[in-house]
């Protein structure tokens, strides 16, 4: 079953897609997502089904990227500290954490002492007895909440380059949903993402073109935001 942060990613990367390639869509989700694909977009003339598949530059196992796991839970962690933090506080605070991240008491009680003594713009570095690296900068009060905190290492690591036989075996996964998926719609195209704003996803592709024959109607290949790879076209 998917997940409402797995739909949320679906939705942001297919509508991202649909503007770097000019597209007007409109972009839904199925009331039945067991027999149909991940998403129905419709573009003005016709209707196609989308199935997404977000690719890491890991050896996955059945479940997937272990690495793309670990950094969906840093990233719900940060998010429950950044909530707590403005359930206790208006101040608005720009947040980047290297380390342990599971010692919200103390993180939270260094970054509200940081709101109440410092002013706007100020910046700190904080080490706490916990093995948490803290970078805090105080924001204009009209920010307003910034939420946009990050779990900085999983921001970077390094760059794997690809090719067509790498995504080969994401695309033949996700053939074998093809034929229920034909009983409702005849058009199935394939969205496969690389999400480099996290260290999983950092791939270079170094083909022009997705050389596979495969039996989607279009296959995309996008590196978000902008950058997309397209075949069968």
């Amino acid at each position: 079953m998917t997940t409402n942060a797995q739909k949320e990613r679906e939705m942001v990367y297919a509508s991202q897609l649909a503007k770097t390639l000019g597209g007007n869509w409109t972009i839904e989700f199925p009331d039945d997502e067991r027999e149909w694909p991940d998403l129905l977009v419709h573009d003005g003339v016709q209707q196609f089904g989308l199935e997404v598949r977000e690719i890491t530059k890991d050896k996955e196992t059945k479940k997937g990227s272990i690495r793309r796991a670990s950094e969906g839970r840093n990233n719900q962690i940060i998010q429950k500290l950044a909530d707590s933090y403005y359930q206790q506080t208006s101040i608005p605070i720009k947040v980047g954490i290297l380390g342990n991240i599971d010692n919200e008491t103390v993180i939270l009680e260094s970054l509200l002492q940081f709101s109440i003594e410092s002013k706007e713009w100020d910046n700190i570095r904080i080490d706490t007895n916990k093995n948490s690296i803290i970078y805090a900068t105080h924001l204009p009060e009209e920010i307003g909440i910034y939420k946009r905190w990050e779990y900085v290492d999983d921001r970077v690591g390094w760059v794997r380059e690809i090719d067509s036989e790498f995504l080969a075996p994401f695309i033949i996964e996700k053939e074998k949903k093809i034929p229920k998926y034909k009983i409702h719609l005849d058009d199935i195209r394939l969205l496969l993402v690389a999400d480099p704003t996290y260290s999983s996803g950092q791939l270079l592709f170094t083909d022009n073109k997705i050389d596979i024959e495969s039996e989607f109607n279009e296959i995309y290949f996008l590196v978000y935001p902008n950058e997309v790879h397209r075949a069968n076209s």
